[in-house]
C-alpha cells in the first residue's frame, strides 16, 4: 500500500495544487507582495525565529549532536509542499501561503547552509544539488497552481464546476498522503520518539505559537494569521532528509524530520478541524 501511494504521490500533489489554483487569482497572489506586512511577518517567524528556537530546544532537551543538527535542519527547511493545500482546507489566506512557500523555497539553498554553519556544521557540500531540489519541489507545487489560476481567469465558470468535481477527490488524496506518512515513518517514530520526540513536538507547538502571536501583534486578519501558522508549522521534511542523507551523508540526521512529518500532519489536521468548527459556529450564530 505504501509503495503504491509513494508511486502516485507526485501526481496526487500536482492535483492538490491545481485545485488550490482554481480558487486563487493572480491579483490575490500579487497583493501578498504589494502589501508585504503579512508576508514579512511570516518570513521573520519561519526563517529567523523558528531556527533560533530550535537552537534553544537543543540545549533545553540536551539532545545528542546528531539529533541537535537534525532538529535545526527541520527548522531551517522551507515551507512544506502541501502547505498551500492545507491553508485552503484551514480557510487561511492561500495567496499569502503561496507567497511564503515561494520565498522560503527560493532561498533554501542559501538559508539552510547558513543556519547549519551556525549549528557547527562545516560548509555544506553540494549546494547546487540542494538548489535544484528546492526548485524542482517548488515547481511541482507552484506550476500546477499557476495553471489552475490561469484556467480560473480564462474560464471562471468552468473552473468553479471543475473545482466542485475535484474537491472531494483532492481531499481523499490528501488523506491518503497523510496515511502514507504515518505508515512509512512509524518504525523511526517508535524507535526515537522518547529521545527526540518531545523536542520535535515542542518545535511544532512553538511554530504555531510564534506565528499566531506575531499575527496578533502585527494586527493581521484571521486568514493571514492562519496562513502564517500553517506555513511555520509545516516544514519541507523532504528537503531536510535530502540534506541529511545526500549532502551530509548521515541518514541519522533525518530522524527528527521523520518524526516531524508525523507531528506536523497531526498539527495540520487540528488546524483544519478548528477552522471548520469556527466557521460552523459563526454561521450558526
Amino acid at each position: 500500500m505504501t509503495q503504491i501511494l509513494a508511486a502516485f504521490l507526485p501526481a496526487g500533489l500536482i492535483l492538490l495544487m491545481f485545485v488550490v489554483g482554481l480558487r486563487l487569482s493572480l491579483d490575490r497572489v500579487g497583493a501578498a507582495f504589494r502589501h508585504p506586512q503579512a508576508l514579512f511577518t511570516g518570513l521573520v517567524v519561519q526563517m529567523m525565529l523558528l531556527p533560533a528556537c530550535a537552537f534553544l530546544l537543543v540545549r533545553l532537551f540536551g539532545l545528542s549532536t546528531e539529533m541537535s543538527i537534525g532538529l535545526v535542519l527541520v527548522a531551517a527547511a522551507p515551507g512544506g509542499v502541501t502547505s498551500n493545500y492545507i491553508a485552503w482546507l484551514a480557510r487561511a489566506d492561500v495567496a499569502l501561503s503561496a507567497a511564503m512557500t515561494l520565498v522560503t523555497t527560493s532561498l533554501a539553498a542559501v538559508t539552510i547552509p547558513a543556519i547549519l554553519m551556525l549549528a557547527g556544521v562545516a560548509a555544506l557540500p553540494g549546494v547546487s544539488g540542494l538548489a535544484k531540489m528546492s526548485m524542482a519541489m517548488s515547481a511541482v507545487a507552484l506550476v500546477p497552481m499557476a495553471i489552475g489560476i490561469g484556467f480560473s481567469a480564462w474560464r471562471p465558470e468552468a473552473a468553479k464546476r471543475l473545482g466542485a468535481i475535484l474537491d472531494p477527490v483532492s481531499k481523499l488524496i490528501f488523506a491518503a498522503m497523510v496515511l502514507a506518512t504515518f505508515v512509512q515513518n512509524w518504525d523511526a517514530i517508535t524507535d526515537h520518539l522518547s529521545s527526540v520526540g518531545p523536542a520535535v513536538v515542542a518545535l511544532n507547538l512553538i511554530a504555531l505559537g510564534l506565528a499566531g502571536g506575531a499575527g496578533v501583534l502585527m494586527g493581521l486578519n484571521t486568514g493571514q494569521r492562519r496562513a502564517i501558522m500553517v506555513e511555520a508549522s509545516l516544514q519541507n521534511v523532504a528537503v531536510a532528509m535530502f540534506v541529511a542523507g545526500s549532502l551530509l551523508k548521515n541518514p541519522a540526521l533525518a530522524t527528527p524530520a521523520l518524526i516531524y512529518a508525523l507531528v506536523m500532519n497531526i498539527s495540520a489536521l487540528v488546524q483544519i478541524s478548528m477552522a471548520h468548527r469556527r466557521a460552523v459556529s459563526v454561521s450558526g450564530t
